[in-house]
Order: C-alpha cells, then sequence, then structure tokens
C-alpha cells in the first residue's frame, strides 16, 4: 500500500494527486465521512481543501475552530490519534462528531518538509472500528506524502483568498491599479479600472483610448501636463481631470503616478492608481454653495484686492486691505516684512504656499490667518482674515509670473462656522439616531448614529422616503394614526418596527416633529429614534433567568413550584372529564456524593457534569414532562399523568441510564442518584406539600443508602409526622433543659485511673423514651437547634466539674464534643464566658471534633480552633482515620490528641490492616508530640495490644460506660482503677 502511494506521488500533482490519495484512502477504510484540511499559522482554526461523504466529493468545504475537539490532539501530539468508538461522547464540544453521532475518530496529521504538522486527513464513521498495525503505517506513510501538496494547495486557497479581498477592497473605494510600460506602449488594468470607465473585460486598453476618454475641455491640458511630466526629472504626479463615457456621463478622475526611468534618465515605466472621486466632487459642490448661501453678504463684500509679481518683487494692493490689517502700508515693502504680519502658528503654511505657486506646484492656494500679537493693540480681539490667490499670468515657458488675490475679514464666519461645526459635532456623534425630511417627506440628511443602526449610508437614502425602512408589521392604519398625531399635535412618540439594509427587522423608540416656519408652513420633519432590540433581548434575558437556571437553562425552582400549582388547578378543573388524567407524580433527583466530585475534579468540571444530567433528563422526558434545577445537584420532574408505579418505573429506567459512565473533558465519572417520589393526590393535596413530600423521600432514600427510589407512601408519611413531633419535643426538652449529658471515664493506660471525661449528651424522651444521640443530634442540627443544645452541654458539663473541682479531684479535664454546625451558624464566644464563670482553667477543658467535618468548614474553624489552642483550651480529633484526609486534619487543626475511631479497635485482634494503622498513628504522635486514646476498648486483649504499641489512653465499656454525674463522682471517690494486663 505505502509502495502504491509514493508511486502516486511521483506521477501527480496538486489536486489530481490529493483527489487520487482521497479515493485511495476511500478504498482501503471505507470512512463514512472524510476530509483533508490545512492548520492556520497560529494553530487555532482548520480549512479543509476537500471533503468526501460516502466516497463522494461535496462542492463545500468546511471551517472550524480546534478548541475540545480531537483534531486538537493531532496538532499537539503530531501522532495518529484513533478513537474506536464513542467518538461523540468523548467529545461533546466537537459538532460534527455530534450531529452525525460518529462512532470512531482517526485523525492523520500532515507534515511538512520541516517535520511540523501543518494539516491533517480525519476519517469518521458510523460504526467502531479497528485497525491492523499495516494499516496504520499506511495512514503514516499518507500523513508523510501529503505534506508537500497541502502546503502548495493551502498557499493557493490564501492567496486566492488575498485576491478577492484586493479586487473587493478596491471595488469599495472605487480605486483601481494600472502600470504603462512606455517603450511597448502597453497597459495594463485592474477589474476596478474597468469598472470606472464601463468598459467590457475583453477589451485591451492602450495609450489611445485613455486618451479618448479625457474630457475634451480637459484633453490638452492633461496631455500636455503628462508629457511634460514624464519628460521631465519629476518622479511622481497627482492630477485630477474629468473623463467622458460614451453614454454622455461624465465622471471626475483622481490619477496618482509614480514614475520609473533607467540610468540614462528616460521614463521606461509608469505605476500607478486611478480613483473615481465624482461623489465627492458632488458634495464638495454642494458643501461650497451650502456655505455661499450662510454667507451671501460675506461673498457680496470684497475687502482687499492685491497683486503680487515675483520677478520684481512688487505688490499692489487696495486700500482695504491696510484698514482691515490696520497696519501702515509704508512698512510693508518686501515679502518678508508680509510675512511678519502673520501670526508665528500660521505662517510656515503660508511660506509653503507662495513656494509651491512659485514652482509650479500649483496654481492657487487659500489660508488663513491671525495677526502677529506684537502689532495687535491689547485692547482688540483677535481677528481672523481669509488671503485667496491664484496664478494670472506666466511666461512663455509657462513658469509663473505673477499672482492676484483678496483678503477678507472672516471673523464672524470662523464663530459661526465653529458654531455650526458644534452642532455638526453633535448632530454626528448623538448616540440617537436623527433623520431630517422636507415638506413633502423625502429625506434631507441623516446622522451617523442612523447609518450604523440601519446600514444605509447617507446617498443611499437622501432623496428617498422613509417608508424604505418599514418593516411590513404594521398596517395601513398605524401610519395613519401616526401621521395624523403629527399634523395635528406637532408631534408623536410610540414603539414601531422598522427594516435594516440587511432586511433584519429591529424595534425602535422613536419621536417624530413637525418643524414649521414664521407662516407655519412645514419645513422639516424631524425624526429621533433609538434601537431597542439590545434592550429587549436584555429583557428577554431577564424574564428567562427570572424562570431558568443560568447554568443549564432549565426551569428554575420558583417556576416550577408554579407549574406544579398550574397543573394541580388543571386536574381539579377537569375531575369531570374522563378523557382527562385525575393524577400526576414529581420526583426529586439528588447526585449522592457530588461534593466529593467538585473538590476532587473542581467545579468546571461539576458544571459539565450537572449540565450533563440536564440533558439526558431531557432526553429522556416526553413532550408533556416538565425539568427542573431545583437547586445545586438537586433536579425535579413533573410527570403529568403518572401514577406512582408508572413514576416508580420511570425513576428506575432513569437510573439505569445515569449508571452508563459518563465521559467529562475525557474524566470518567461513576455517579448514582437518589429519587424522591409523590404523586397527587395520595402524597398531598396542595403543591406545597407534594414538593415538600417528594424533597423527603429523596432525603429518606439517602439515608437508606442512596443509589435508589422512595416513595411518600403512607408509612413515609407516618414517618416523617413522627420525625415532626419527634422535633416538636426536642424543641421543648431543650428550652426545659431536659437534655442530660453523661460522662464515660478516659483512662491512662500506664496507671489505670480515670484522668479525663468525655461528655456525651443524652435524651429520654416522655413518649419515646431513650432516643439515639445520632437521630436527635442530626435533628438539631437540621432544624438549627444545635447552637442552644451545645450551650445546654457545654454550661452542665463545665458546672459538672467545677464539682469535681471542689472534691478535691482537681486534675479531671473534661472532654466536649462540638457539632462543626455550632461552629459555623452560633458564635462561640460564650464558651469562655462559661469557662470563665465556674473558675476553671482552661486547659482542663478539650474540645473534639469530627477530622471531615473540621476539613469541610475551611478557614473561619481553623482560626477558632487556633484561637482555642491559645487560651490553653485542648484540641481533639474524633474519630480519626475515619475522615478522607487524616494527615490533612492533623496539619490543618493543629490538635493536642487524636482519637482512634471504635471501628479500628474492634478488628484489632483479629485485623493486620487494622495494627498497622495503629502503630503507625501511635509512631506519628510520637513524632508530633501528640496524645492518642483509644476510643471503644472492649476486652483485655485490645488493651493490651494497645499498651504493646504504647497508645496513651483508653475509653470504652471495658472500664464503664457513660454514666450519670454521680455515679461518674462515686468512681473518683473509689478511686477505682482499672486493670492493665501485661503484655508478653
Amino acid at each position: 500500500m505505502v509502495t502504491g502511494l509514493k508511486a502516486l506521488k511521483r506521477n501527480q500533482y496538486g489536486k489530481d494527486f490529493i483527489s487520487n490519495t482521497m479515493q485511495s484512502v476511500y478504498d482501503e477504510l471505507k470512512p463514512d465521512h472524510f476530509y483533508i484540511a490545512y492548520f492556520n499559522k497560529t494553530g487555532t482554526k482548520a480549512t479543509s481543501l476537500a471533503y468526501y461523504v460516502n466516497g463522494n466529493k461535496k462542492v463545500s468545504n468546511i471551517s472550524y475552530m480546534l478548541d475540545e475537539i480531537p483534531c486538537r490532539k493531532v496538532l499537539e501530539s503530531g501522532a495518529i490519534y484513533l478513537l474506536s468508538s464513542q467518538a461523540h461522547l468523548v467529545y461533546p464540544k466537537d459538532k460534527l462528531l455530534v450531529e452525525y453521532g460518529f462512532e470512531a475518530y482517526l485523525g492523520i496529521p500532515i507534515f511538512s518538509q520541516y517535520d511540523d504538522v501543518i494539516g491533517i486527513l480525519v476519517c469518521l464513521f458510523d460504526q467502531p472500528i479497528t485497525l491492523a498495525p499495516l494499516q496504520l503505517d499506511w495512514c503514516e506513510s499518507i500523513g508523510q506524502q501529503l505534506g508537500s501538496e497541502l502546503q502548495y494547495l493551502a498557499l493557493l486557497a490564501e492567496q486566492e483568498l488575498l485576491l478577492s479581498e484586493m479586487e473587493s477592497s478596491q471595488r469599495v473605494a472605487k480605486l483601481g491599479n494600472w502600470q504603462w510600460y512606455v517603450q511597448t506602449n502597453t497597459i495594463t488594468w485592474s477589474q476596478e479600472v474597468y469598472r470606472i470607465y464601463e468598459i467590457e473585460h475583453q477589451l485591451t486598453p492602450n495609450l489611445k483610448l485613455v486618451q479618448e476618454y479625457i474630457h475634451p475641455e480637459d484633453r490638452e491640458r492633461v496631455i500636455h501636463f503628462m508629457d511634460n511630466i514624464i519628460k521631465s526629472s519629476h518622479s511622481s504626479y497627482n492630477i485630477i481631470y474629468r473623463i467622458l463615457l460614451p453614454n454622455g456621463k461624465v465622471k471626475y478622475i483622481r490619477n496618482e503616478s509614480i514614475i520609473f526611468k533607467d540610468d540614462n534618465g528616460n521614463t521606461v515605466q509608469v505605476r500607478g492608481i486611478v480613483q473615481d472621486i465624482t461623489e465627492f466632487y458632488h458634495l464638495s459642490s454642494e458643501l461650497s454653495k451650502t456655505s455661499n448661501k450662510l454667507h451671501v453678504t460675506y461673498n457680496a463684500i470684497i475687502e482687499g484686492v492685491w497683486e503680487y509679481h515675483f520677478s520684481s518683487d512688487k505688490k499692489i494692493t487696495s486700500p482695504k486691505i491696510w484698514d482691515l490689517l490696520k497696519v501702515d502700508s509704508a512698512k510693508v515693502n518686501t515679502f518678508h516684512e508680509w510675512i511678519y504680519i502673520i501670526h508665528k502658528d500660521e505662517r510656515r503654511a503660508v511660506i509653503n504656499a507662495f513656494k509651491k505657486i512659485k514652482g509650479n506646484n500649483c496654481q492657487s492656494f487659500s489660508f488663513e490667518f491671525r495677526k502677529n500679537p506684537y502689532l495687535v493693540d491689547n485692547n482688540s480681539a483677535e481677528r481672523w482674515f481669509k488671503c485667496e490667490g491664484r496664478v494670472v499670468d506666466a511666461d512663455a515657458f509657462g513658469k509663473n509670473k505673477k499672482i492676484a488675490g483678496v483678503l477678507t475679514d472672516i471673523t464672524d464666519s470662523i464663530s459661526t462656522i465653529q458654531q455650526l461645526n458644534l452642532a455638526k459635532t453633535v448632530f454626528d456623534n448623538t448616540s440617537e439616531c436623527i433623520i431630517i425630511t422636507d415638506s413633502c417627506n423625502n429625506i434631507v440628511t441623516v446622522n451617523k448614529s442612523f447609518e450604523e443602526v440601519t446600514g444605509y449610508i447617507k446617498d443611499d437614502v437622501v432623496g428617498k422616503n422613509p417608508s424604505i425602512l418599514s418593516s411590513g408589521m404594521h398596517d395601513k392604519s398605524f401610519y395613519e394614526n401616526m401621521w395624523h398625531s403629527v399634523e395635528t399635535t406637532g408631534q408623536w412618540k410610540g414603539q414601531l418596527y422598522n427594516r435594516r439594509k440587511n432586511g433584519h427587522v429591529f424595534p425602535e423608540e422613536m419621536s417624530i416633529n413637525k418643524i414649521e416656519d414664521d407662516n407655519h408652513e412645514v419645513v422639516n420633519y424631524v425624526g429621533v429614534f433609538h434601537d431597542v432590540s439590545v434592550r429587549q433581548q436584555t429583557e428577554r434575558q431577564l424574564r428567562f433567568y427570572a424562570n431558568n437556571d443560568a447554568l443549564t437553562t432549565l426551569m428554575n425552582r420558583r417556576r416550577f413550584s408554579e407549574m406544579v400549582e398550574k397543573e394541580l388547578v388543571f386536574v381539579n378543573d377537569n375531575k369531570a372529564d374522563v378523557s382527562c388524567y385525575k393524577e400526576f407524580s414529581i420526583l426529586f433527583i439528588d447526585l449522592d456524593d457530588f461534593k466529593a466530585i467538585n473538590d476532587l475534579y473542581g467545579h468546571d468540571v461539576g458544571d459539565k457534569l450537572l449540565k450533563y444530567i440536564a440533558e439526558t433528563l431531557l432526553k429522556h422526558c416526553n413532550d408533556d414532562s416538565l425539568v427542573c434545577r431545583y437547586g445545586g445537584d438537586e433536579f425535579a420532574i413533573l410527570l403529568k399523568g403518572h401514577s406512582s408505579s408508572e413514576a416508580k418505573k420511570y425513576a428506575e429506567d432513569l437510573i439505569g441510564v445515569l449508571l452508563r459512565p459518563i465521559y467529562i473533558d475525557t474524566i470518567k465519572l461513576d455517579i448514582t442518584i437518589s429519587i424522591g417520589i409523590s404523586t397527587y393526590p395520595e402524597s398531598g393535596l396542595t403543591h406545597l406539600d407534594l414538593l415538600k413530600n417528594a424533597d423527603y423521600a429523596m432525603y429518606e432514600q439517602k439515608r437508606n443508602g442512596r443509589n435508589g427510589i422512595s416513595i411518600y407512601d403512607g408509612k413515609l408519611q407516618a414517618e416523617y409526622l413522627r420525625q415532626l413531633r419527634l422535633k416538636d419535643r426536642l424543641i421543648k426538652a431543650i428550652s426545659e433543659y431536659k437534655i442530660q449529658v453523661y460522662y464515660q471515664p478516659i483512662i491512662d493506660i500506664e496507671t489505670g485511673k480515670v484522668c479525663k471525661f468525655e461528655a456525651l449528651t443524652r435524651w429520654f424522651d416522655e413518649e419515646e423514651g431513650y432516643i439515639s444521640p445520632v437521630i436527635f443530634i442530626e435533628m438539631a442540627e437540621k432544624y438549627g437547634l444545635i447552637g442552644d443544645l451545645g450551650k445546654i452541654v457545654f454550661d452542665k458539663a463545665c458546672c459538672d466539674l467545677a464539682d469535681m473541682r471542689q472534691q478535691g479531684f482537681t486534675d479531671i479535664c473534661i472532654s466536649i464534643n462540638r457539632s462543626v454546625r455550632e461552629f459555623s451558624n452560633c458564635d462561640q464566644k460564650y464558651i469562655y464566658d462559661i469557662i470563665e464563670r465556674y473558675n476553671l482553667p482552661f486547659d482542663k477543658i478539650m474540645i473534639e471534633i469530627t477530622e471531615s467535618a473540621a476539613l469541610d468548614e475551611g478557614n473561619n474553624i481553623l482560626e477558632l480552633l487556633s484561637e482555642f489552642s491559645q487560651k490553653g483550651i485542648s484540641i481533639a480529633i474524633d474519630d480519626f482515620g475515619t475522615g478522607y484526609s487524616s494527615m490533612s486534619a492533623i496539619i490543618a487543626n493543629k490538635p493536642n490528641v487524636i482519637k482512634i475511631d471504635r471501628s479500628f479497635i474492634i478488628d484489632i485482634e483479629h485485623s493486620v490492616e487494622s495494627q498497622i494503622l495503629i502503630s503507625l498513628v501511635m509512631d506519628m504522635s510520637r513524632k508530633l508530640n501528640l496524645d492518642v486514646v483509644a476510643e471503644g476498648v472492649e476486652s483485655e486483649a485490645q488493651v493490651r495490644i494497645l499498651s504493646k504499641m504504647g497508645c496513651h489512653y483508653i475509653q470504652g465499656f471495658y472500664f464503664s460506660p457513660a454514666v450519670e454525674i454521680e455515679q461518674a463522682m462515686r468512681l473518683l471517690e473509689q478511686n477505682e482503677v482499672c486493670t492493665i494486663p501485661a503484655y508478653v
């Protein structure tokens, strides 16, 4: 196969080689779609040169960016990249893969002669594929063989694009370029020159044709000028003249050229540009007419007349000049004395103007100036003057001999022009679009904002009726009412839709005012409007985000709640209609362990996972179902007409779909979900009850092990109501100080004596009896009761410690558990107040906190624990070894004590792993100078092993369970000693 490619390379080039190579690719690999593309220089974009579908070449090519698609990997690695299956899932941002659902992707890099990756050959397959080693070698050979041809064709494509852009630019500017080879008398034109002269492209231009097109009134002057320039030493020229086309049309042309000469000074070539300036000429003419109308009085009076002879330096002036300048004419005789009259800021321009006239570089001039301030009376206001002149006589050789002109005081007109310029600046630069029409409602002028918003330039619309902007969305009566208001009240304000030049319809807010003269005759209509499409788009976005979640675009909680309420009303209103369903279900869905995904991979991956879940839920639902992102990692679905059993079947299918591996940025994620279901009417009769009960069912499933479904039925409702009643009794128990504190002794393993007590909370409910702390502490945290509960326990423990100290047991330390919710939600300063109230040493109080909870709460708890340590309060890490980052807990919290969780102690006699872990903890504690407490010690064998390992303290039923304060005092008074067996 490789030999065949090399033979093909020797016999064919360019597009033929590419075409035959692509045929070979199809014969060998049979891709469904395949194409060859080149990369731009920055490596951010690819553009195809040939695209094939099922072996047939498409007319159109594609261009695409390389962000988050497999072609980026080929470019960066310089190696063949094969995705055998699920390509559209691995790269969900690749529009081509996703649109066609391609299973397999093959990317073959194409190299330049310098081994740079300059392009790619991409093969896409509907079915999974595998390639043999021989096929991979063949593919690699293709990348080497195609390099030079791809580079050549890419260069041609870029050149064609450049030429096309240059041609477009010339057409917009109405500017063409040309060359005249003098020795052969041949002329070449660009396409725009043909358009300017309105000549067919087949006609070959020549000098005679060019001269014939010059306007008869300008022909002799132009030909004479160009002949003299070419024979002179000049290297360039710039001339303006008219051309007369065969159809009678007259155009104004600017011809600017560069002259190239040989070593003997003979002209061999002339290159130049020709530009159609007809529009600019007419515009200048119109501006001149307008200026003349504004200054009728000024132009009717010639203030001063002058003549100047270059050869004799002789001047002739009228008396008015000296009246204007207020200068003694006897003191101004030479050219330099004339120049001294002029202000230094304008002096250089005046000198240059006279030099050009004297050097035959121009035939007229006009400049404005102020007087030299040294010649002005301090009490006089600054005046402006305008000097205009032109050549009126030349010698036999065409050299300028005499100039003549006028001098006028233009101070008033300068002030007027400044005011007009200010008005024009406001007119042109205001953000409002302005359109002015005459009394017949034909457009007179528009400003720049109008051009930018509508796409029409001024020349497009002047003289036309504003109806050219009509969108067709308003009927005849709308416009009749609008103009009736203008004619009767003088104005109209409102919103309407107009159409831009590109055909796009846009909304605008407009006001139209009628302008009348002193005789109440209509002079103009002035329309002022602004595009409100952006504002409306913003309003639509605000409405969208008021009802939808920004990340997933699903409806949000508020909107979903409204839709559930609306569905409830619909069902109740149609109870009598047998064709309408009588029930519906709500699913509450929560991602299990989503926080761990965020912590491990970052919030960007977490957000992408949420979007994927949202898309999956939408795909899994029918058109009647409503999907909502309820908040965080929670979603909700309204299933219309579904019973609880049907909803459960739907939920089981959904769990099955999401059990499949999910790929986010090449990261494989295995997720599970917990689902709670409520159904109307069996799970609730109001939309609030249905939402609340579905939520409760979901959390009940999480408590029962996650990754499953819980239906809010009678049993669950009974449990829910029991929990609510239990919560109310807990509130009452806390408020009435019926929470008890028990104490479990902590034994010094060396002496066998009690050295500490851990304070443990107990609640004996008046209805259900003993309630496990696991239940009521979680309930207290959930309902915001943990702060009050914590204060009761802390106060009681400190009070009992004070009694112990009064009985002489001053060495005893009390260890008190603290919920992290207390740290984050409640001010902990009361701890210091309680300790000081009972006159206790700070070092006899130890605060226990679980390692995982400490890490989850961030810097706030670290700062508080640090403050405790500075006061002398000891810190203990409870349940050590059960969190996800035990070492991090030690480093972050800097504790005094670590407590090994009982789950490791239970298996210590038979589990080598537990023994190794505890041994490592002991080694670490010695190096970090930490005390170690082993929790849940229940047997002599456990004590023996812990003693051998060097454990400092033990706690558990081996010595005593948690007891009331009276029994704890008896343990101290009886000086009971724990039997610590010797180890061999």
